[in-house]
């Protein structure tokens, strides 16, 4: 376990070199230099397009494990007025009253619903998942589903 928790840590500490996720890009590398079975970690805030065929895939020759990172700020609009969001993958801009009271509850009812959409194609394709909130310690969800994991295996 500490060897795990080391290379999260790695992992949620390291900065970004480039825009846009392909996870199916990665899962597909996986699959081809790989050949035995791995237990394999996926970590990413899964905001991303067209991974569960590639997920699916990866989890029937491995033991895929979804480390899922959620940012609270991502998830509620604040009362701010007019902003501008930029899609940090697509660069495509969208001008939004904050101040519309149905508009931040729109916003966080569909953040609500994709992720519960995405923990349920995780548990449908058999893929374990762990939730990190980027504004609480994430040692203690690590550890909490490795306890879990242990007793079911």
């Amino acid at each position: 376990p500490k060897h795990v928790l080391r290379v999260i840590r790695e992992l949620l500490c390291s900065q970004p070199t480039g825009k846009g996720t392909n996870i199916s890009v990665a899962l597909e590398y996986l699959n081809k230099i790989t050949h035995r079975r791995t237990i394999s970690f996926v970590v990413s805030d899964f905001i991303a397009n067209d991974y569960a065929h590639a997920v699916r895939i990866a989890n029937k020759r491995h033991d895929m494990i979804a480390i899922t990172i959620v940012d609270p700020r991502e998830q509620e609009l604040p009362n701010v007025g007019f902003i501008e969001l930029r899609d940090a993958e697509s660069d495509e801009i969208l001008l939004l009253d904050t101040a519309d009271s149905l508009a931040r509850r729109e916003f966080g009812a569909l953040n609500n619903r994709r992720r519960q959409e995405q923990s349920r194609l995780f548990r449908s394709m058999g893929v374990d998942e762990i939730l990190i909130n980027t504004n609480r310690h994430h040692v203690e969800p690590i550890v909490r589903f490795f306890r879990i994991r242990e007793k079911r295996y």
